[in-house]
């Protein structure tokens, strides 16, 4: 039946279902990071200020130096996500350098303000086109990157559940040992012929097995610097083994991602302090203060700085090729 003139059709059941999945997603989102916030408040509330200045008072200029060089690591491995992708698709049309620039440029900016995926896609977008490249194959980028990350966290934790499966109570090797064969599998799937996905009239080429592989080595140091920078920070009488840390780390950064808060504020210092002993909570709170600048500040001023830069140099060149074109 067709539609009455004037009036508006009728929604299809495909919109609709993803109109309720946007408003559940959003839901789950708004109620995990309310329940954060109420939790936090509650744990805040039992910490003594005072026992909050003693402990900054004694953080070691050294584990502040060591947090911001483990923090470059991870920067530098995120750009490298940009420069893999890049290679798949776009190959020479865009340099190393200039992909290597877009994504800490983006992954300095969206780890503080969150969003990656309109943040991270808004500024390759502003950067690629620069250089020519289509929307279509910036947005193949962004997924290919994207793919990089995901992957870096299943390598660290199945590293994490295969080295030490104590820390789920002596079970760990089973799922580690499955995510290990999964990925095993992912790179002999690719490794056969060339791979694509296609969504509606948008094909991702997936990468083959050698820069598969690259990303899940680039993504194991990605992770563990990034583990790395909070860690160092921790007191040595509160910290736990490092491989008993990073399942907690893990835990909070996704929480933080499904909050969809900023940086995942809220949420990722909740997990964290809801994971360690009452007593050792002002020590740890003061370490993640000290992440939050290492980690987040310091790379997003950095990279605004540089996004900056590269406007006005933008805006020169364009300004002096239409006087050149006149």
């Amino acid at each position: 039946m067709s539609p009455v003139p004037g009036q508006p059709a009728s929604t299809s059941p495909v919109a609709t279902s993803s109109r309720w999945l946007r408003r559940l997603s959003w839901g789950a989102s708004l109620a995990v990071f309310g329940a954060a916030l109420w939790l936090l408040h509650r744990y805040l509330g039992h910490i003594a200020w005072r026992d909050v200045a003693a402990a900054w008072s004694r953080v070691p200029a050294r584990r502040v130096a060591y947090s911001i060089a483990a923090a470059a690591v991870s920067l530098a491995m995120l750009a490298m996500f940009d420069v893999l992708a890049a290679r798949v698709v776009v190959r020479e049309r865009v340099s190393a350098g200039l992909a290597a620039f877009a994504g800490a440029v983006t992954q300095g900016i969206s780890n503080t303000l969150g969003f990656h995926a309109i943040t991270g896609t808004a500024l390759r977008y502003r950067i690629y086109a620069s250089a020519g490249v289509g929307a279509g194959d910036i947005a193949r980028i962004v997924g290919l990157a994207g793919l990089g990350v995901g992957l870096g966290f299943a390598v660290v934790i199945t590293g994490a559940l295969c080295w030490q499966p104590a820390i789920t109570h002596g079970w760990g090797r089973l799922p580690g040992g499955l995510l290990l064969a999964l990925l095993a599998a992912l790179l002999i799937w690719l490794g056969h012929r060339p791979r694509t996905l296609t969504l509606g009239r948008w094909t991702l080429a997936f990468p083959g097995a050698g820069i598969t592989a690259m990303q899940m080595l680039v993504g194991g140091v990605e992770m563990m610097a990034a583990i790395s920078a909070l860690y160092v920070l921790l007191p040595a009488d509160i910290a736990p083994p490092f491989v008993d840390f990073l399942p907690i780390y893990v835990g909070a950064v996704l929480a933080g991602i499904v909050s969809h808060s900023p940086g995942g504020l809220g949420v990722f210092e909740t997990i964290m302090l809801a994971a360690f002993p009452a007593q050792a909570r002002a020590d740890l709170l003061v370490a993640m203060m000290c992440y939050r600048l290492t980690y987040s500040l310091l790379p997003f001023v950095l990279a605004s700085a540089a996004l900056a830069a590269f406007e006005i140099r933008l805006r020169r060149r364009n300004r002096r090729a239409q006087f050149d074109g006149g």
